[in-house]
């Protein structure tokens, strides 16, 4: 099967300076099959573009909550 671009987006809480956006980028860009990372703090939330056939939206979720942050999944936006 071909492997697919999907898009994970989650409301990430505790996420309160611009060293914890870095932080979490970090961590998340150590999974397998990561294409992107944006994360907001100021809506505190992230959105990660991710291979479909090396990870998944749960595994990168573990990871956000490994380093201290809260991750909830949640509908991506449309655009």
């Amino acid at each position: 099967a071909l492997a697919e671009t999907k898009n994970a987006c989650f409301n990430v809480e505790g996420m309160t300076c611009a060293t914890c956006t870095v932080t979490t980028k970090a961590a998340v860009k150590k999974l397998n099959g990561i294409k992107d990372i944006q994360g907001s703090l100021d809506e505190k939330s992230a959105v990660i573009k991710y291979d479909d056939a090396l990870t998944s939206s749960d595994e990168i979720k573990k990871k956000i909550d490994s380093v201290g942050y809260k991750a909830t999944a949640k509908q991506c936006d449309k655009g």
